[in-house]
């Protein structure tokens, strides 16, 4: 059996002053569509985490997630 990736999760978050943190997750299939979506997302959300869900060579599932830390920088300092 072929390795192959089954999912791919982005997940962004954003802030908003009354609701607070919001963390919304958006589910891939392809590669392809992951990588549109990531070029589309903007302020201000930012890309938290993404999971990627697949199988290996002998048919197990295997999960990677990659986190990302943001900053804000304040300009006027």
């Amino acid at each position: 059996m072929n390795e192959h990736v089954t999912e791919i999760n982005l997940v962004v978050r954003s802030w908003d002053k009354k609701a607070g943190l919001n963390e919304h997750a958006h589910t891939y299939t392809t590669i392809d569509s992951f990588f549109a979506a990531c070029l589309k997302v903007e302020n201000p959300e930012l890309i938290e985490r993404l999971i990627i869900n697949g199988v290996d060579s002998s048919g197990k599932e295997r999960t990677m997630t990659f986190v990302f830390q943001s900053v804000t920088v304040d300009a006027k300092k």
